[in-house]
């Protein structure tokens, strides 16, 4: 089991997170399940080593967004103690500044405990004040935990939910990140997070991206496909936008929806080449319409098979499913780590005539992978 640390070391008994500028009452404790007219605030992770330019991507989604932000920020400074704060803003720029003492700089925490609690409860105090959540995690935070943690805690009832994971890489290193496999890009302070057998913590970032954003390529003289088809080695069915100075298009990155059933995830599966790395890389299946609702089942316990039995390093699991009848029963897979989750999906969208399953993890074998699910079908 990974050692999380959390977001707070404590939080008051009441588990309200108490502070000048947002009004509690006292007496009120507020739960963090929502009711039937609650609605549910998105959160996108940003997520890229320290210098690839999140801290200016925030910048621009603030200054250039309609919506009420909060934002997280959370990444190693200069001194051993570490206030790094939520900041809340209206549509005006206005900002209202809370601190929280989050220690080592990492936003990581298990579900249910004071890391989401103190987000969740931020957004009761703060009904009325916030619309849309930006997370920045630290240069050295591997994303799976996070993600993890979110995506889960949606089904417990959360007042928010996980929109997607962007990552932001800097055009001029991110090669010599991913070839880097010493460890040199990951030390800062006394942390090491160098990852076994060569593989980067800069992998791990791109393997869970959603969007990957190849920042400052003005800084660049190589052709900009050269870093697009190094990338694509390990994640093949995330975009990828040439940015400068974080600049871009903000329905690019927000409001993606990448974790439900939309036809963002049904044209992300649209994989026509195939890329491989040494270390992470993607596999993707086709397999004809299903017959009979019965083959969801099958592929369930393909699924929690490999997930659950195998020993494979799987990262990242999407997938689209569809029963051929009159009208089709479209169905989404999601995946993190050992989690995933079947859901109804739909409508099926035009030139979609397979089934398919991508997987994206280390030492991934195709043919190996293949068997397995035609055993199980």
């Amino acid at each position: 089991m990974e050692e999380i640390p959390e977001l707070v070391e404590t939080l008051p008994e009441d588990g309200i997170l108490k502070t000048e500028s947002i009004p509690v009452i006292p007496t009120t404790t507020f739960s963090s399940i929502p009711t039937p007219t609650t609605k549910k605030i998105p959160i996108t992770i940003i997520t890229g080593y320290l210098g690839s330019g999140k801290s200016t991507l925030l910048d621009i989604i603030g200054k250039n967004s309609n919506k009420r932000l909060a934002i997280i920020l959370n990444e190693f400074g200069d001194s051993s103690i570490i206030e790094k704060s939520i900041t809340i803003q209206n549509t005006d720029s206005t900002a209202v500044t809370e601190w929280l003492d989050i220690g080592n700089g990492c936003l990581c925490c298990t579900v249910k405990d004071n890391g989401v609690t103190a987000i969740e409860n931020l957004i009761e105090n703060s009904r009325d004040k916030i619309d849309y959540i930006l997370l920045e995690t630290t240069g050295v935070a591997d994303p799976g935990p996070i993600a993890k943690m979110f995506w889960l805690d949606e089904g417990l009832a959360s007042n928010i939910y996980i929109d997607g994971i962007i990552t932001v890489v800097d055009s001029q290193y991110i090669i010599q990140c991913l070839d880097d496999v010493g460890g040199h890009w990951h030390k800062q302070h006394d942390i090491d997070q160098e990852e076994p057998q060569g593989m980067t913590t800069a992998h791990l970032q791109l393997a869970f991206a959603d969007v990957v954003l190849l920042n400052k390529i003005d800084k660049v003289t190589t052709d900009p496909q050269v870093l697009i088809d190094r990338i694509k080695k390990i994640n093949q069915i995330c975009p990828i936008y040439p940015t400068s100075f974080g600049n871009i298009s903000l329905d690019k990155i927000l409001d993606l929806h990448a974790f439900e059933m939309n036809d963002y995830i049904q044209q992300q599966l649209h994989i026509t080449s195939s890329y491989h790395d040494d270390r992470i890389s993607t596999i993707s299946i086709d397999f004809p319409f299903f017959e009979s609702v019965e083959d969801f089942n099958k592929v369930e316990k393909f699924l929690q098979y490999i997930l659950w039995e195998e020993s494979i390093e799987i990262h990242r699991l999407k997938g689209l499913l569809v029963l051929d009848q009159d009208t089709p029963d479209v169905r989404v897979v999601q995946g993190v780590r050992d989690t995933y989750e079947i859901i109804p999906g739909g409508v099926l969208l035009p030139g979609v005539s397979t089934n398919k399953l991508v997987f994206i993890g280390k030492d991934l074998n195709f043919d190996d992978i293949s068997i397995e699910l035609n055993r199980f079908l």
